[in-house]
């Protein structure tokens, strides 16, 4: 195990087991609206035995990244999407909802300014991949560590959202959409900041 686990193990194991949970606040710059996380003994069991982890994991992650970036002078830069309001909840369904998981991603991009991208952790089914947005240049960049080629749902609903979005501001290049997924093809857009939220992740 880390090192630097050790003292959030030992926590867990000797607190947490009894039903104490670590709260964290989550800012609506990420939700929408303001709320609270709270991380569970499960959570901090799947995190620390390298496990799947929970939605909830990924967004105290994103609270830190948000932050980090908020120190850095980067905020202005980045726009933080919850995973559970673009994720399935269920992805034995034909669509698992995407209408209304699109839905919920234009309502982030909807009034997005040029030069700011939008980070979308997304959960295919007990596999996290990410997601970089740039609604103005129609370009996504796609990020799985498995090197998976099979991401039907994400591609559905990236093309659901920023063609609606596309539709509703008239913005936009009017061409076919590039799915990008090797990390080395970042620094072409000349927003190299993204690479240090990137490698984080």
């Amino acid at each position: 195990m880390n090192r630097a686990m050790k003292p959030l193990a030992y926590y867990a194991y000797s607190s947490m087991r009894q039903g104490n949970q670590i709260e964290v606040p989550i800012p609506y710059t990420i939700m929408g609206f303001d709320m609270p996380v709270f991380l569970s003994f499960e959570d901090i069991y799947e995190f620390i035995n390298l496990q799947e982890i929970s939605a909830n994991c990924i967004l105290v992650y994103m609270r830190y990244l948000e932050e980090l970036c908020r120190i850095n002078g980067q905020a202005a830069k980045f726009v933080f999407v919850s995973p559970s309001l673009i994720s399935p909840v269920r992805t034995d369904t034909e669509d698992a909802g995407r209408r209304e998981r699109a839905d919920n991603l234009l309502s982030f991009l909807r009034d997005a300014p040029k030069e700011r991208l939008y980070l979308v952790p997304h959960n295919r089914g007990r596999h996290w991949v990410f997601g970089v947005i740039d609604p103005w240049e129609d370009l996504v960049l796609y990020f799985d560590t498995l090197r998976e080629k099979k991401r039907d749902d994400f591609t559905e609903l990236m093309n659901m959202a920023l063609t609606d979005w596309k539709i509703t501001t008239g913005e936009g290049i009017r061409r076919r959409r590039d799915y990008k997924t090797n990390s080395r093809t970042v620094p072409a857009l000349s927003k190299r900041e993204v690479l240090n939220v990137v490698i984080l992740f």
